[in-house]
């Protein structure tokens, strides 16, 4: 499966806040900052099942 660009850079922005409340807090954390903002269900799945498929450009620790 090839990786999409997200062309929505609030919904990049989000995903990374997600991300990094999930590294730096806990897992629920980023789960519900993700959705707070609106970040589709399917997408936060995605997101943090699928770690190796991430984009170069999201929030590491």
């Amino acid at each position: 499966m090839m990786k999409q660009d997200r062309i929505d850079s609030k919904l990049d922005v989000a995903v990374n806040r997600g991300l990094a409340a999930a590294l730096l807090v806990d897992f629920p954390a980023g789960v519900k900052v993700m959705i707070d903002q609106g970040v589709p269900p399917h997408v936060v799945t995605r997101v943090f099942l699928t770690p190796q498929q991430r984009r170069a450009s999201d929030w590491k620790n």
